[in-house]
């Protein structure tokens, strides 16, 4: 079966779906997959046809709108609208691009960031849509661990049951609805919808989530269309080793911790390198920081931290002592898959819901916001980090509990019943 993957977002969003989309691809199927223009060579050197995206996430997350965002991720009204306003500048060119890849689809399998006008395009098709989503499907439920901004996040209640249902499933409709109802007159042909109409169609798809049951636990109430599958893996670093420096680096002292903010941009990574560096200094710990999209480490660093393009997370982080980072959903499983305790700078989206989860399970101390940081703080979370042993053997009991999963193959399964049972 022809199968096209709509997986619009950054490297943290697009390596779990290539590892779903090679599962997939090994059960059988063809599979596309649509993402940003640079994303197209990684993904054809493991065997995935890449429809390259007109819009660049990158170019995005690094222009005025993409740096709000980032920089006021943590205040959900300026959030909000920094969303609407990305939604507005790049929505209608990435629901057109999704429409020219999934011209001869089968199937269309969505993420958060496409569910909404996935399921009409898959409606146009009169083919199936598949949700699989790395973040906790955005259905009300009782359960406080699977829902974001719970009120009670750690126990089921009624008030974490109204509050996603009144203010959380509608947040995508909220953010696109408007243009989708564009895109669906204008490109596809088809009528306007309302709210609950779009959301009746979300109701109806299969959902394969992307995580585990051990960081979220699958909740009760949830209905039968949802699975939680288990984190999905794409392991290609093959025989990659630390390069000289870095090797030299880990001989002369202790291990360090991993710093690195992924894809996160922002207008003062100066700024951001010197606060790391201080409360480093004040712990007493050595560091490999990771330069990612903001460009950290433009300063004078001491020789007690390194600074590192890049390298694969598979391979570097069972090298360190703990790791700190922005809470992308694919880095926090690669932490948590490595047993290190994990001290989690959320900068926006879903990354405070994955810190208060690996709070909440006693691997890592509580979050930090990212207008919140500190040298004082995060000084203070690197030594609960590195200095409590019940934080060390919480992540490592964890990650025994997540090896034991092949949540990409789990994920393929489930598909692949669901598109037989759709095409018989």
């Amino acid at each position: 079966m022809r199968i096209t993957f709509l997986a619009l977002g950054t490297r943290g969003d697009v390596q779990p779906t290539l590892a779903l989309a090679k599962a997939l691809q090994a059960r059988g199927h063809r599979v596309r997959m649509l993402a940003s223009a640079p994303f197209k060579p990684w993904i054809e050197r493991h065997g995935i046809e890449a429809a390259p995206a007109s819009v660049d996430i990158q170019a995005m997350m690094m222009s005025e709108l993409g740096n709000d965002w980032v920089e006021h991720g943590n205040d959900p009204l300026r959030q909000m609208r920094a969303m609407k306003k990305l939604n507005a500048a790049h929505g209608l060119a990435m629901m057109q691009d999704a429409w020219r890849a999934s011209g001869d689809a089968q199937a269309v399998v969505s993420s958060f960031t496409s569910d909404v006008f996935a399921a009409s395009i898959a409606e146009k098709l009169g083919v199936p849509h598949v949700s699989a989503p790395l973040q906790p499907a955005l259905v009300a439920t009782r359960s406080g661990a699977a829902t974001a901004s719970a009120p009670f996040p750690n126990r089921h209640s009624i008030f974490n049951y109204w509050f996603g249902k009144l203010l959380l499933e509608p947040v995508a409709w909220r953010l696109q609805g408007e243009i989708q109802n564009r895109f669906r007159r204008e490109t596809l042909g088809l009528p306007a919808q309302s709210y609950e109409q779009n959301r009746s169609a979300l109701r109806r798809m299969r959902v394969v989530l992307g995580l585990s049951a051990h960081v979220v636990p699958h909740p009760p109430d949830w209905p039968a269309n949802i699975a939680t599958a288990g984190y999905w893996f794409l392991d290609e670093a093959g025989d990659w080793q630390p390069p000289p420096a870095l090797a030299e680096f880990l001989r002369a002292g202790e291990a360090p911790v991993y710093v690195g903010f992924g894809s996160m941009t922002g207008r003062d990574p100066r700024g951001i390198t010197a606060i790391i560096v201080q409360a480093l200094a004040a712990a007493g710990l050595r560091a490999v920081l990771q330069a990612g999209w903001a460009g950290m480490g433009d300063n004078e660093l001491p020789k007690d931290v390194f600074l590192l393009d890049s390298a694969p997370h598979d391979r570097l982080f069972p090298l360190m002592r703990a790791v700190v980072h922005h809470g992308g959903a694919g880095t926090t499983a690669a932490g948590l898959r490595a047993g290190l305790p994990t001290v989690i700078v959320p900068h926006m989206a879903d990354q405070p819901f994955w810190g208060a989860r690996i709070h909440a399970l006693g691997a890592g101390p509580r979050p930090i916001p990212r207008n919140k940081l500190t040298p004082k703080r995060l000084a203070a979370a690197l030594l609960e980090a590195t200095g409590d042993p019940r934080v060390r053997a919480s992540a490592q009991a964890l990650a025994e509990k997540i090896r034991g999963e092949d949540g990409a193959a789990n994920a393929a399964a489930i598909i692949d019943r669901h598109l037989g049972a759709s095409h018989p």
